[in-house]
């Protein structure tokens, strides 16, 4: 385990609020010299607890009005590997999402697409003619209330 103390933490809570702030402005921020951020966000990145910057972008702009979650359940019988199975999805633009899951199904994807009858396409050929698929069910998000929201920093994991 990654040992982290109180200005780790802080860098990362900033960051994952807004990846795009300037390294003066996280430096004020957390109460850190440039030069200090600097090579702790470097340090951050070696040890794989940063894997990289990315920008959100709305959806609805680019006209892509319909969220829906795709529950995948595989007959492992006739799979040799089931994941392998799967991996041509996550090929596909649309799918921005792809979970393995416990319960009734084996797999949760994300999919954001223009409309429902861009969906059903997608449903009907490219999920469905998939080999080893025994269910699909989907379901559509009304509202987003939440998406990306930051991940929760334990403060009690951190060293002095």
């Amino acid at each position: 385990m990654i040992a982290f103390d109180r200005f780790d933490v802080k860098i990362l809570y900033e960051l994952q609020r807004d990846a795009s702030m300037t390294l003066g402005v996280l430096s004020e921020a957390v109460n850190l010299s440039t030069s200090q951020c600097s090579r702790r966000i470097t340090r951050l990145q070696q040890e794989g607890v940063i894997l990289g910057y990315s920008l959100r972008l709305d959806p609805l702009a680019l006209n892509l009005k319909v969220t829906a979650f795709i529950f995948l359940s595989m007959d492992k019988g006739l799979l040799i590997s089931p994941h392998d199975a799967v991996a041509g999805l996550l090929a596909w633009d649309e799918v921005v999402e792809c979970h393995t899951v416990t319960g009734s199904y084996d797999y949760i994807l994300k999919v954001v697409v223009e409309n429902l009858a861009a969906l059903s396409a997608f449903l009907s050929d490219v999920v469905s003619p998939m080999h080893g698929v025994r269910d699909i069910t989907t379901q559509v998000a009304m509202n987003i209330l939440k998406s990306n929201g930051p991940l929760k920093l334990d403060m009690s994991a951190v060293t002095s």
